[in-house]
């Protein structure tokens, strides 16, 4: 039996979640036959890798989405291994697969995911009313992933929208059409890398000429965003709300595989805010925790003190100008 941290929970609200099934390759070569030197099958998926990551941390997680089959079996299996509230939503379809293939040579990881089950009204009913249920005041919720099929573009807006007035900082990290709708929900804290930023929040006008990372991220304060986190892979991070602007740089490590690593940033950024850190300390920890990912085979952490480590070398920079 875990025994349950005391604090606000993180919510995560993952709605397609997945068994990731990890293959290590000596040289991944397109169209060759290949032979696995390792092999890990675990629950997964992006809002698993945060709630995975909260645990590890000792804060406390519960994880909403749906799970259906089998595999859907072992995600809630998974949630009580680890010690995750699991609040999935029931489903008839049959919960995805994941793979992920690593090229041990480069580090470099190729991911193939399946499109996952197809849910209906009711069940997105279900799932955003449990939500609301769940909550109290001072927790966090964490939007993150994909939509599963059926889901609705706006489902994270909705979310945000129905938690308004909670007493809960909702943080959404997706991409694709649902994530213009998202910001336009005015969620807490937006995170994104800045691909996504660029491609799916609707900031810009098509064809348009770039604008630099800086005026990007004030385009989605304006759009009612409170805050934004871009990450930057190795390079770090940058945070822009209305009163702080901070860029931090991220812990150098030797490189094994960097999936999950924006996941579990995440994860270490949610869980320093429930303990009461200020913004420039939840984003060293979770520059530190995605450096710690980024170290390892799985997407996972070893606890506190391995992060607390490489937090020590998370340099963070006010940006000068911003909110003064």
């Amino acid at each position: 039996m875990h025994e349950r941290p005391t604090g606000p929970t993180v919510h995560v609200v993952s709605p397609n979640p997945a068994q990731d099934r990890l293959q290590v390759v000596p040289r991944l070569l397109v169209g060759e036959v290949h032979r696995a030197t390792q092999v890990v099958s675990r629950p997964g998926g992006k809002g698993m890798i945060v709630a995975r990551g909260v645990v590890r941390l000792g804060g406390r997680a519960a994880l909403h989405g749906f799970v259906g089959g089998p595999v859907g079996a072992q995600i809630s299996a998974g949630c009580r291994e680890l010690g995750i509230e699991d609040r999935h939503v029931l489903i008839d379809g049959e919960t995805r697969v994941s793979t992920v293939i690593v090229d041990s040579a480069s580090g470099a990881s190729t991911v193939i995911n399946e499109p996952g089950p197809e849910v209906g009204p009711t069940e997105v009913a279900a799932l955003v009313d449990g939500l609301v249920e769940a909550v109290r005041p001072g927790d966090l919720v964490v939007c993150t992933g994909s939509l599963p099929r059926g889901a609705p573009a706006d489902l994270y807006a909705r979310c945000v929208t129905a938690l308004r007035g909670r007493g809960v900082l909702s943080v959404v990290d997706t991409s694709g059409p649902g994530l213009a709708l998202a910001v336009r929900s005015a969620p807490d804290v937006l995170k994104v890398n800045e691909d996504e930023l660029r491609a799916d929040a609707g900031l810009t006008a098509p064809g348009a000429d770039p604008v630099d990372l800086p005026v990007l991220m004030g385009l989605a304060l304006d759009a009612g965003v409170g805050a934004v986190v871009v990450t930057r892979g190795s390079a770090g991070l940058s945070y822009r709300s209305a009163t702080e602007g901070w860029d931090v740089q991220s812990p150098s490590v030797s490189l094994v595989n960097a999936t999950g690593s924006g996941d579990m940033m995440l994860a270490g950024f949610v869980t320093s805010l429930a303990r009461g850190d200020d913004r420039a300390s939840a984003l060293r920890t979770g520059a530190a925790a995605g450096a710690a990912n980024a170290a390892r085979l799985e997407p996972d952490l070893s606890g506190p003190s391995e992060v607390d480590e490489l937090r020590a070398h998370a340099v963070a920079s006010a940006v000068p100008g911003v909110g003064r």
